[in-house]
């Protein structure tokens, strides 16, 4: 679908995939995903390439900016503490303060959300240059840690059995067969955004994964292994492992897995979700009866 600010979804299909070098930023690559061409409002979502001892260099931005390692080594700077990365690793770097990434012997990828979307008006400044401030390294992330602040690490191990879903802003039968595990949200310190791990369990098909729902906030799914058939503003989409879904405020999807393999994405939601009413189900409402 083309760009534009009336987009019920976006669909960046991994085949079409193009990096180009960021100005300014030597040894730095990014794949735009979505942001405000592909009609989004609220967020930026892309894919980095950082080169072999390469660095971001140190920046305030006007915006939450946050990470998921995809692959190589690296460190991150910010809020006085340095960490060493690695795959699995996330993190977010809140408004205004100064951070740095910076790869290691292997380079260093990620998959980064910026929130609210970096402004786009005339004389704005979406990245303002700061004053380097190393600070303690404490190694890699950990949660066990009460130093460490605004990072975090994955494992594979950490996803839950299938349940129904139950997250702030929804629970119930609607969506089943799921497992979820938070990363970026609001006790990691982003004020903006969400960003978590969902699987969908194999053979789940109507009525066993996601019916049709929408939100008040925008939301993007990306594939790291796996698909879903999904039904978008009413089209039948098919998604693949390495695609990425960006659904509108009020944009109407829901997903099935018909595959013997589970559906395993990284989902994002901008601005955070209510703690009520952050799911609308037309079906249900289609079912409650007029009061005369």
């Amino acid at each position: 679908m083309d760009g534009g600010n009336d987009m019920a979804y976006y669909i960046a299909r991994a085949a079409d995939r193009k990096f180009f070098d960021v100005e300014g930023v030597p040894g730095l690559r990014q794949a735009l995903l979505v942001g405000h061409e592909q009609g989004a409002a609220h967020l930026e979502v892309s894919l980095y390439e950082l080169a072999p001892g390469a660095t971001t260099g140190w920046a305030r931005c006007p915006f939450e900016e946050s990470w998921f390692i995809t692959g190589g080594s690296g460190e991150a700077s910010f809020a006085g503490l340095r960490y060493e990365l690695g795959s699995g690793d996330y993190g977010v770097a809140p408004v205004g303060i100064a951070h740095s990434l910076s790869a290691g012997d292997e380079g260093l990828t990620w998959l980064g959300v910026r929130a609210p979307k970096p402004p786009t008006f005339d004389g704005a400044r979406s990245s303002i240059a700061a004053k380097p401030s190393l600070g303690e390294n404490l190694g890699r992330p950990s949660e066990t840690d009460p130093r460490h602040r605004f990072v975090g690490h994955f494992e594979d191990s950490d996803m839950a059995p299938y349940a129904q879903l139950s997250m702030p802003g929804y629970h119930g039968p609607n969506v089943k067969n799921i497992s979820l595990r938070m990363m970026v949200d609001q006790l990691l310190g982003a004020q903006h955004h969400t960003v978590f791990v969902c699987e969908i369990a194999p053979k789940s098909g109507p009525g066993k994964a996601a019916k049709v729902h929408y939100h008040p906030f925008e939301e993007i799914y990306y594939f790291t292994s796996g698909g879903m058939r999904g039904t978008l503003d009413g089209n039948d989409e098919v998604i693949q492992t390495g695609d990425l879904v960006w659904a509108g405020t009020n944009g109407t999807h829901g997903f099935v897995n018909e595959r013997e393999e589970p559906a395993r994405w990284i989902e994002v939601q901008s601005p955070i979700p209510p703690t009520s009413d952050g799911f609308f189900f037309p079906d249900d409402w289609r079912k409650v009866p007029d009061e005369h």
